[in-house]
């Protein structure tokens, strides 16, 4: 869920204007609003500073409260929050295409194996890593990474009639999202780029 909010801020905002560290800590906070498992700020903020230390090979020491990182983070996550809320209109619904591809590869649907669905899971988390939750609606993210997982795994599928057109979904829709994530793979490993303009500077 986190992932999806992260997408579509950035759909609309500029990384230039919202640093990606915060926009990160505010989407999990979100998140965890939206899937009613709320975790306190605080909380959130120490694994962020853990995971930081950690990357940046230094001690892994908890956030004190005292700590000026503290309040800054704190302060910045709450902005970014705010104006997360605003460009979503303060109305946010994120549905998932994993529940589909449960229903899709269940014994009373397409009957596939448990290799399959594992591979189809694990590519539709890889997916969240793209643009498709912003480009396609779920169903088509579903229905795409369903066929990329079959074609992985050499795994046939019955395709008279075309199980993908119970949730009108066109195999040209499927193609292009499979080409989105195929990409994914062939491209180096991300390295953070500081684009992020620090306003209080000027």
């Amino acid at each position: 869920t986190a992932q999806v909010i992260v997408q579509r801020f950035y759909i609309k905002r500029s990384f230039v204007d919202f640093k990606v560290d915060f926009a990160a800590m505010a989407a999990v906070w979100l998140a965890s609003k939206l899937e009613e498992t709320p975790r306190a700020l605080r909380w959130i903020l120490q694994v962020f500073y853990r995971i930081e230390r950690r990357r940046k090979g230094l001690p892994l020491t908890p956030l004190e409260y005292s700590d000026p990182i503290f309040s800054n983070w704190k302060a910045n996550v709450t902005v970014a929050e705010r104006y997360m809320l605003r460009e979503f209109g303060f109305s946010i619904q994120v549905e998932h295409p994993h529940k589909l591809v449960l229903v899709l590869l269940s014994p009373q649907v397409l009957n596939a194996s448990s290799k399959l669905t594992q591979e189809a899971w694990n590519l539709l988390n890889d997916s969240l890593r793209t643009t498709a939750c912003v480009r396609f609606n779920p169903e088509t993210v579903a229905c795409a990474m369903i066929l990329l997982a079959s074609r992985r795994l050499g795994h046939l599928l019955p395709d008279n009639p075309p199980w993908w057109e119970m949730f009108n979904v066109s195999l040209e829709q499927m193609e292009e999202c499979i080409g989105l994530v195929s990409r994914l793979y062939t491209l180096p490993k991300a390295e953070s780029i500081p684009v992020w303009k620090d306003l209080s500077d000027d």
